[in-house]
């Protein structure tokens, strides 16, 4: 409950401060694709290791829903906000010679919420990032034996909140490119053992209003709770990594 509060504290000064609607703060909201790969080892209960390995093909042909979105608010102060979610459902199913049926869907979410503040530089700007990344991983298997007439179920439902600080690198390359440098490093077992994001890319602006985002974004965890080989035991330990194209909206 305690780290839940954290990110709903975090969340909530983001949405309801009132300087966040005040007509001299600058705010961006950014939808955004990515080309997700996941890779690393996987745990549960007596299952202490087992290997992930999801490329963005994968995830193509078993997505059922997934959304992503970032969005900032920056004052005169230079003081800034930051929320950024991002989730994906997937299921897939496979069926055996003797009719048994295994159907498996996976529900992996992710959201940071940061407070920053921005030290403007000649041509480019440096973010000092504090905050919380939320994880949020279910996943639920269903076995149907038509001979047996029985349907079996389980069921792991595992969320932790990590905090974080990082420094974010804006270089302004000429007046319609910049250029992207962000790094932040988190856990050091609060709750996770270990996380940490990269991400480096280029923005393009076409007007005003619309900037075009490109990038390559990694996030890595290392997370363990209860003993290997007992029931409750979870362990994930992965990399989420791949190409992001994002379309900037700025008013």
């Amino acid at each position: 409950m305690t780290k839940f509060n954290a990110v709903g504290l975090l969340t909530t000064a983001f949405l309801c401060s009132p300087h966040v609607l005040a007509d001299e703060w600058q705010f961006m909201i950014e939808p955004y694709l990515m080309g997700t790969n996941i890779e690393g080892d996987f745990g549960s209960g007596r299952i202490e290791q087992a290997e992930i390995g999801v490329d963005f093909s994968d995830i193509l042909e078993n997505l059922e829903m997934a959304g992503m979105i970032h969005m900032e608010a920056v004052s005169p102060g230079n003081i800034g906000l930051s929320f950024d979610y991002g989730f994906m459902d997937l299921e897939g199913s496979k069926t055996f010679m003797t009719g048994q049926e295994l159907v498996v869907g996976t529900r992996q979410a992710v959201m940071e919420t940061q407070i920053f503040y921005r030290n403007q530089l000649q041509n480019a700007s440096i973010d000092y990032i504090a905050g919380v990344r939320w994880w949020d991983n279910d996943v639920d298997v269903d076995v149907d034996l038509p001979n047996l007439e029985q349907r079996l179920s389980a069921s792991i439902e595992e969320d932790w909140v990590d905090f974080i600080v990082g420094l974010r690198w804006y270089s302004h390359l000429s007046d319609n490119w910049t250029f992207e440098l962000y790094g932040d490093i988190g856990g050091l077992d609060f709750a996770s053992e270990f996380t940490s994001k990269v991400k480096v890319g280029v923005q393009y602006q076409m007007t005003e209003l619309l900037t075009l985002d490109v990038k390559y974004v990694a996030t890595w965890v290392d997370y363990k709770d209860g003993t290997a080989g007992e029931p409750g035991y979870f362990a994930y330990d992965t990399v989420t990594h791949g190409p992001v194209l994002g379309l900037v909206f700025t008013f």
